[in-house]
């Protein structure tokens, strides 16, 4: 009964050191994962939604002009990072899409397009993801 009792313990034991560690492991990664995001999220943090949405809707204008989308005939998603400068000249920093055709578009389309926007948007960092679809026929 004692050996019984006692390898009870050890097992219990061990199962507690390993839970411990694997909370501790899951902890960690949790960490990690949200300090790259604070990180490496994007956008800058002064930036309203209202003139985050005024860029966006500007380009995405630009971009899925329903012409050149079907003469091209690219469609997908893509994140797209830009900022404006003093000018409000869009400058592309990153552009990752589903295809390569449709990253080289968005980037030739907005890439120094000039565009009226607020001083607060001045050297900002702008992220985003959009949609490109193909125009019903």
């Amino acid at each position: 009964m004692g050996a019984v009792r006692h390898m009870f313990v050890f097992i219990k034991t061990t199962s507690n050191k390993l839970y411990k560690q694997n909370i501790m492991k899951t902890l960690a990664t949790l960490i990690i994962l949200f300090s790259t995001t604070l990180v490496f999220a994007g956008n800058d943090k002064n930036i309203s939604d209202r003139e985050k949405a005024t860029v966006i809707n500007n380009v995405t204008q630009i971009v899925t002009n329903q012409d050149v989308v079907s003469a091209l005939g690219v469609s997908g998603q893509a994140d797209v990072t830009l900022a404006v400068d003093e000018q409000g000249v869009i400058h592309v920093a990153e552009v990752q899409a589903n295809n390569f055709l449709l990253e080289y578009h968005i980037r030739q389309s907005i890439e120094g397009a000039k565009m009226i926007v607020e001083d607060s948007l001045v050297g900002k960092t702008i992220n985003f993801f959009m949609n490109v679809v193909q125009p019903n026929e």
